[in-house]
């Protein structure tokens, strides 16, 4: 009885620790991925000069579709396997996935960097004309804009579809379920600002890869219900 109880106790402890295991390992191949970004964004907290923040910004800005979006959306892809309980090769299956996808996620990072881009620098100027109003309208925008970043990343291993019907059909999949999309973008930011403000030891090994994983959990749970919306 005791055996079977240690057995038990151990088993869990087991599949917790294996889990711990590929999370953290896939975040820090994500990063690894990352570290000119990473590196220019810790330059770019430090830097107090107009001139060099605004040098700094533009090039993370034209690295972000090439290096960001397409290791991003490998990991979405390999945290999927994750929560399928399929058999991973972690370094192999992401670069596969990786390389495989990379003009996809190419193409999705340049659409989502212009449109960030655009709102950052509308905000900002608002910001410098003292219109609240509109900073508030541009602080919405980028909320609803930050949930359907993550449903598109999502998408992009769902959805077997051109640019254009993939933003359609996860359009259609996020104002469907409003609440479920809007309770992703709350417990995104949450944890984000938990993360980043509290539990910085654990930034190199959940930042995305739990961001990821709430994402998945959500647009797994809402994505056949709306495909099924769209079609009628």
């Amino acid at each position: 009885m005791m055996h079977m109880q240690n057995s038990g106790v151990m088993g869990r402890f087991y599949v917790i620790a294996d889990w711990v295991y590929k999370f953290s390992f896939a975040n820090i191949i994500w990063m690894v991925c990352n570290i000119p970004i990473i590196f220019i964004l810790v330059n770019l907290l430090l830097a107090d000069e107009i001139a060099v923040i605004l040098v700094l910004f533009g090039m993370m800005l034209l690295l972000s579709p090439f290096m960001f979006f397409p290791s991003t959306v490998a990991l979405f892809a390999i945290v999927n396997q994750f929560i399928q309980k399929e058999d991973v090769k972690l370094l192999s299956d992401f670069w596969g996935y990786y390389r495989r996808n990379y003009k996809k996620s190419m193409k999705i990072g340049v659409i989502f960097t212009i449109f960030w881009t655009v709102l950052i620098i509308d905000f900002f100027y608002m910001m410098r004309l003292g219109n609240v109003i509109m900073q508030y309208v541009f602080i919405v925008l980028g909320f609803f804009a930050f949930v359907y970043n993550l449903h598109v990343c999502s998408g992009a291993i769902y959805i077997d579809a051109k640019m254009r019907d993939l933003f359609k059909q996860v359009a259609v999949i996020m104002f469907g379920h409003p609440i479920l999309s809007m309770s992703l973008g709350l417990i995104s930011l949450t944890f984000l600002y938990l993360i980043t403000q509290w539990l910085t030891f654990l930034l190199p090994l959940f930042l995305g890869s739990i961001l990821v994983f709430l994402a998945l959990l959500v647009f797994m749970k809402i994505h056949p219900s709306s495909l099924k919306l769209e079609k009628h």
